[in-house]
């Protein structure tokens, strides 16, 4: 079993990817944009049935000065969190950029997994979240990962991306035992949080 899991958030900027990280670790989203300079990281722990994982969450600057140093951050990572704008089309269409990057950087016996995360949720038509979502799951299966849709402001609307986080480690601890029991649900208790550094 794994001591820790690192879990690294990508996307262009405005995307909610820092709101998503807050949410996930403080269930409290900050309604003012701050824009994350170079790379964040919060620390949490969590239960998954009965062990205590440690999680590593790292936020990620979206703007383009900072493109060139982003994929030496992605380095050991478990999982990354890939997040576009429901409402904005470029976002989504800069999903590869950031996903061939980790390929660059993640060798084919370390790959790491990818959730694909439709943020903002909450500012479109039902038939525009019909519309991503498709398009969503497709770009998800063409990079053998999942997609799930979000809307940072409660967390209740991050419940899927949080499951299906848990459900990752789970499955890699469920490994690590020699333990094999897909059909058994798992359950996130959050134990403990903590902001760590700030790099750039």
């Amino acid at each position: 079993m794994r001591s820790k899991y690192k879990i690294v958030f990508l996307g262009t900027q405005s995307v909610g990817k820092t709101t998503l990280i807050s949410q996930f670790v403080h269930r409290h989203a900050d309604e003012k944009y701050h824009p994350t300079i170079g790379i964040d990281f919060l620390s949490t722990k969590i239960d998954i049935n009965g062990k205590e994982v440690k999680l590593q969450l790292w936020d990620t600057a979206g703007q383009e000065r900072f493109n060139s140093i982003i994929p030496n951050y992605t380095r050991d990572s478990f999982i990354a969190i890939v997040v576009f704008d429901l409402s904005n089309q470029k976002s989504f269409e800069q999903i590869d950029h950031w996903i061939n990057d980790l390929v660059r950087i993640h060798d084919t016996n370390n790959y790491v997994k990818v959730i694909i995360a439709g943020n903002k949720k909450d500012l479109i038509s039902e038939e525009q979240r019909l519309s991503f979502s498709s398009l969503g799951n497709q770009k998800a299966q063409e990079h053998k990962g999942k997609y799930v849709e979000t809307s940072a402001m409660k967390y209740e609307d991050i419940y899927e991306l949080v499951k299906t986080v848990n459900d990752y480690i789970f499955e890699d601890i469920q490994r690590s035992d020699s333990v094999i029991d897909l059909n058994k649900e798992s359950e996130v208790i959050n134990l403990e949080a903590t902001r760590k550094g700030r790099c750039c």
